[in-house]
């Protein structure tokens, strides 16, 4: 059984764009890294379980997580690159790779990044880069060879899930991925596979599950990069074909499922009345997290270290005549900000 991770409850909503406009640097990046990190987090943990399932690996053996922006709140110097990111790389391996720097220098680390990636339009997508190191031209032919030999069941699927490829030569006219793999594409400006993207809200029913099954397939690519600079040989026909069972088997179970009369499992919520709902300016909503340091007063958890989903409350509500002012707002978890309603004018301490 897949673990969802808490997907269903990961929102990106159109609001989150404002934390890219915030000012002061640090603050910014502090907020960028609290407010998107946990839910990318969720995505990712629930896209390499689905991974595991699809392909029959353990992503985590040979996987490690990767972020933007990698800001520390001690370090000299922190810079804002304009992005949001969190996926994976390659585990550094102890021997030299079969790849090597245009010096001649084996890597012990391998170039692929693959991530879910959201930008200050307000947009989501997944983006795998191939080459974000300046690696030798033979590793280079030999990833080229690979997509060429196995085009004809790749091509399809990258189209099928829109998956497209930019490059300096793609701008003017379409050029077949293979030919496109060039040593004048790599380093991070260079050749990328990207996905469609989504602009916010972006959920599970709204753009997560595209974005979801694109980095599914781009695995596929990713760990047959990976072999090939470690000098194995690369398995991407049996992805390719597992990918291939994993979908037409889910597509059967959701025809089966549609068959089912949906009147039978009605439920009936009831969703209460949340003040903290009512509209709070986007620049005091996260300067109301930040202040309380991003940690529900009720509870105690964070966003980043406990994965939940921070609210700002209106101590007094506003039914009941309360302000939008600092001093009466106050930082709650999801959780206790349902449990709390419009009905208590508790005031929380300050950690």
């Amino acid at each position: 059984m897949l673990d969802d991770h808490g997907i269903h409850d990961v929102i990106f909503e159109e609001r989150d764009i404002q934390i890219f406009n915030i000012p002061n640097l640090k603050t910014r990046l502090a907020t960028l890294q609290n407010y998107f990190f946990p839910r990318l987090e969720k995505v990712l943990r629930y896209t390499l379980d689905l991974v595991s399932q699809v392909y029959d690996v353990n992503p985590y053996e040979t996987m490690t997580f990767m972020y933007s922006p990698s800001h520390r709140e001690n370090a000299k110097e922190n810079a804002d690159f304009g992005r949001v990111h969190v996926g994976i790389g390659a585990k550094r391996g102890r021997k030299p790779l079969q790849i090597t720097n245009r010096d001649g220098k084996p890597f012990s680390h391998h170039s692929i990044s693959l991530v879910f990636k959201i930008l200050p339009s307000g947009t989501m997508e997944v983006e795998f880069v191939p080459f974000r190191l300046w690696v030798d031209d033979n590793y280079v032919s030999r990833i080229a060879n690979l997509i060429e030999t196995h085009q004809t069941t790749l091509a399809p699927l990258l189209s099928f899930a829109h998956i497209t490829h930019t490059s300096d030569q793609s701008y003017c006219c379409f050029v077949p991925l293979h030919n496109a793999i060039v040593p004048e594409e790599v380093g991070w400006s260079g050749l990328k596979l990207v996905s469609p993207r989504y602009y916010f809200p972006v959920d599970i029913n709204r753009g997560l599950c595209e974005l979801i099954f694109a980095f599914v397939l781009l695995y596929a690519l990713a760990e047959s990069f990976i072999e090939i600079g470690e000098g194995r040989e690369p398995g991407l026909n049996k992805r390719l074909e597992q990918f291939k069972e994993w979908y037409v088997a889910a597509e059967q179970d959701e025809v089966e499922a549609e068959e089912v009369d949906p009147q039978d499992d009605l439920i009936e919520l009831e969703i209460p009345e949340l003040d903290s709902y009512s509209f709070v300016r986007a620049s005091k909503w996260w300067a109301v997290l930040a202040r309380d340091q991003w940690q529900c007063l009720s509870c105690g958890r964070t966003a980043r270290a406990d994965g939940v989903l921070l609210e700002v409350d209106h101590i007094i509500p506003r039914s009941k005549g309360g302000s939008d002012d600092m001093n009466n707002l106050q930082t709650l978890c999801k959780k206790c900000n349902i449990g709390k309603s419009n009905r208590d004018s508790t005031r929380l301490s300050r950690p």
